[in-house]
């Protein structure tokens, strides 16, 4: 039988072991970084996702005092690069870039890993903006005119898919579902081979980067209808935004986040997110994002973040469901 006294000296090593356990874990969240950061991007190198990676990861490597190297690897719909961070340690030195896809492509295919339960979301570093513009040809003029037209005319819209799923493919969809109108998905390998079907006439709408976009649009080519974003283009400030046109409900956010490994520790999620935090409320990086047509939000929480993948994900599941949105093949 032990005695009290026995007791007591147990119970004060229990303590002080795990005392020490704690100490020791806070002393390498102190001492982290203390080599290079993986920042996984599942598209190509040049695209939009990419280059919102770099735009970040430069600065963020200079605050937090370690290299951040920037490592594309598309493939499988976005999911060889994400699939990735689960096998990893749940250390902190293995980032992805989490857009919209994130939650969208789990609807469409088998993926080898929980969208929600094996990330954690840091920090949301970046919101992409697009405007809807038509053929000029067509007769219409605001969204509502557009919505008018595709009720009056079954048939006779038709818009540029850049693939199934894509965030412009769901803001289509949505607009469609919202407001109760016709207008037939065409799809393409991207927005690049189906610019001339758009600009010919062939095709009535498309949901455009503004970079790409303007151009067309100050060429008389294209008309801009409204701006998804939370506020108007600087260089289209004559254009609305979908919420000023009546059709907030009916717009997409297609965001940009760090993701890590579920179960890091929570000091390294808040210094990731704290070096994200302070390099996307700096003039060039913020200036490098608009080139690329992307808007620095309003800051959000890593729990914040983790309740968009949850929300994302029920909300554009259920739309996948409803509008037959099939992955690509």
């Amino acid at each position: 039988m032990i005695n009290l006294g026995r007791r007591a000296a147990i119970r004060a090593g229990m303590c002080a072991g795990l005392g020490s356990a704690f100490a020791t874990g806070r002393a390498s969240a102190q001492a982290w970084p203390g080599k290079p950061i993986r920042f996984l991007v599942p598209y190509p190198v040049g695209g939009i996702v990419d280059i919102v990676a770099r735009a970040v990861a430069e600065p963020m490597a200079a605050e937090l005092g370690q290299p951040i190297v920037v490592d594309p690897r598309p493939g499988a719909n976005s999911t060889l690069a994400t699939a990735m961070v689960p096998q990893a340690p749940a250390d902190g030195y293995s980032w992805v870039i989490a857009t919209l896809s994130h939650v969208v492509v789990p609807h469409l295919q088998s993926v080898p890993y929980d969208a929600l339960k094996d990330f954690q979301g840091v920090a949301l570093v970046a919101v992409a903006t697009s405007v809807a513009t038509v053929n000029a040809d067509l007769p219409v003029k605001s969204l509502k005119e557009l919505v008018d037209y595709g009720r009056a005319n079954p048939g006779k819209l038709n818009y540029l898919n850049p693939g199934n799923g894509s965030s412009i493919h769901l803001a289509a969809e949505l607009l469609k579902n919202h407001s109760r109108f016709d207008m037939t998905s065409v799809p393409y390998r991207g927005i690049p081979p189906g610019m001339p079907d758009l600009l010919e006439g062939r095709l009535q709408v498309g949901l455009l980067p503004g970079p790409l976009a303007l151009p067309h649009i100050q060429s008389g080519k294209l008309r801009a209808l409204a701006f998804l974003g939370d506020r108007r283009s600087k260089v289209l400030p004559d254009v609305p935004t979908f919420t000023e046109a009546g059709f907030g409900e009916a717009q997409v956010m297609s965001w940009y986040t760090i993701a890590v490994k579920a179960g890091t520790p929570p000091e390294i999620v808040a210094r990731i997110h704290a070096a994200a935090a302070k390099v996307t409320a700096a003039a060039e990086t913020r200036e490098r994002l608009d080139r690329a047509s992307c808007e620095v939000p309003a800051p959000r929480s890593p729990a914040e973040v983790q309740a968009l993948y949850a929300a994302d994900f029920t909300r554009y599941g259920k739309l996948v469901k409803d509008a037959g949105i099939k992955g690509d093949s």
